[in-house]
């Protein structure tokens, strides 16, 4: 027996939750659900266009100041990676940075320095 259970409309997508169940028969001593399979799917009603820039941009993190040990202190390099990208964006106001490249520098276990690399871009001309 199919059915569906729920429409989402959000405000950026539309998502469709569909629940398949079978029920056990009498004859096999079922009396409920033996099989639960659910199907998610979104789908976006946006279009938008990322504007690149064409100038790179370089931002890094360092624990020569003050700040920069307070934000890598305990950080593994995956971490700091993430820490670096997203404030690359902000700094440079855009939504994401395309094609990041990192360069860093480690002491033992410790982020000494951690720099990214790459092309700020932001989303223009929404269309719905």
């Amino acid at each position: 027996m199919n059915k569906i259970f729920l429409y989402i409309l959000a405000t950026s997508s539309f998502a469709i939750t569909l629940t398949s169940c079978s029920l056990g028969s009498p004859a096999s001593g079922g009396s409920g659900i033996t099989e639960h399979e659910a199907y998610t799917e979104s789908i976006s009603i946006n279009n938008l266009d990322l504007d690149i820039d064409s100038e790179g941009i370089t931002y890094t993190i360092d624990i020569s100041t003050k700040e920069g040990r307070m934000k890598l202190k305990g950080l593994n390099l995956n971490q700091a990676k993430e820490l670096a990208l997203q404030e690359a964006a902000m700094m440079n106001n855009a939504a994401r940075i395309v094609s990041p490249k990192f360069t860093h520098l480690k002491e033992g276990k410790d982020i000494l320095r951690i720099t990214v690399f790459g092309f700020p871009a932001r989303y223009k001309n929404s269309k719905r």
